[in-house]
């Protein structure tokens, strides 16, 4: 069985709290055609090891500046969702932290909006409630097998989503992935992929590395290669991808974090131009020209935050 996801256009807007089906900021933009995703079954795993939690005292420097994007593509509907907590309000966010996800429902199954609504909500419910004092790697990790679980239970194991979750705080990043979705850090000029994506391709890539094979050619040649091995909502979910210590950020820095729309179809160089500057929202802007000027038929939904690290 084959996943298709499916997406909605709205223009960025600087420290909205929004996510889709829970409070929207909507517009549209449409292109035309489709695409298709597909799950596949168990993988192997390389293991890691986690470092002794140290508590994390008030007193971040860094503020943050924030654009959102989202469009429908070649879709008939969206079924990406996303949220930004506490862009607004200056005083919650030096105190409480910034939290954002993006989540990428899977249309080829039962009801992907549903899905991604469902797991943003979930995830902005639990980083409301989280003690700030804790470790919050491995809480955002739990909030996301939980979210896990939700949408299983709702759907009954027959719908999913994708996410890309970050927490800034006290001038660190924590951040978690499941599925295809991808995370980004810009810094001093270069552009870095953060997380690893759960498909078909890098477990092959993977198990060639075993083997001593290099060439990553198999992989990208496989005609499963898509195919997702995790995402929210999946019977048997037990693997994320995220940081186990944070990331210490500094000014200057920018975070994208984007459904595979974004990712699958700009280049890591049309990604480094369009995140140059210092205003979030006209890099939300060039984002979405590039990706427009790229004619996809099949254009999925895409939906991106941008987190710019100011001093």
């Amino acid at each position: 069985m084959f996943f298709h996801k499916n997406k909605k256009a709205s223009s960025p807007a600087m420290g909205a709290e929004v996510n889709t089906g829970i409070s929207m900021e909507k517009g549209s933009k449409k292109l035309s055609g489709k695409s298709s995703k597909k799950p596949s079954g168990k993988r192997s795993r390389i293991p890691r090891t986690e470092a002794p939690f140290q508590p994390v005292e008030y007193g971040g420097e860094l503020s943050y500046r924030i654009g959102n994007l989202q469009g429908i593509g070649a879709r008939q509907r969206q079924e990406d969702s996303f949220c930004i907590v506490n862009a607004i309000d200056h005083g919650k966010m030096k105190k409480h932290g910034l939290f954002f996800a993006v989540c990428d429902g899977m249309g080829g199954m039962k009801d992907g909006k549903v899905a991604s609504e469902t797991a943003v909500a979930c995830l902005r419910g639990a980083y409301e409630r989280m003690d700030k004092t804790e470790d919050m790697a491995v809480l955002l990790k739990k909030a996301v097998c939980a979210a896990s679980n939700e949408v299983e239970g709702l759907l009954e194991g027959q719908g999913g989503s994708t996410v890309v979750a970050g927490i800034l705080f006290n001038d660190l990043l924590y951040y978690i992935s499941v599925g295809d979705s991808c995370f980004y850090l810009k810094r001093d000029g270069h552009l870095y992929r953060l997380n690893r994506e759960h498909n078909m391709r890098n477990e092959i890539y993977l198990e060639d590395i075993r083997k001593g094979i290099i060439d990553p050619t198999d992989g990208r040649q496989d005609p499963e290669s898509a195919a997702l091995t995790q995402f929210l909502g999946m019977s048997g979910f037990d693997e994320t991808d995220g940081s186990v210590r944070p990331l210490p950020m500094k000014a200057g820095d920018v975070l994208l974090a984007c459904s595979d729309g974004v990712g699958g179809t700009l280049s890591e160089t049309q990604l480094l131009d369009a995140l140059e500057g210092d205003d979030p929202v006209l890099m939300c802007r060039n984002l979405e020209d590039e990706i427009v000027s790229c004619f996809k038929p099949h254009q999925d939904n895409y939906t991106a935050v941008v987190v710019k690290c100011c001093g």
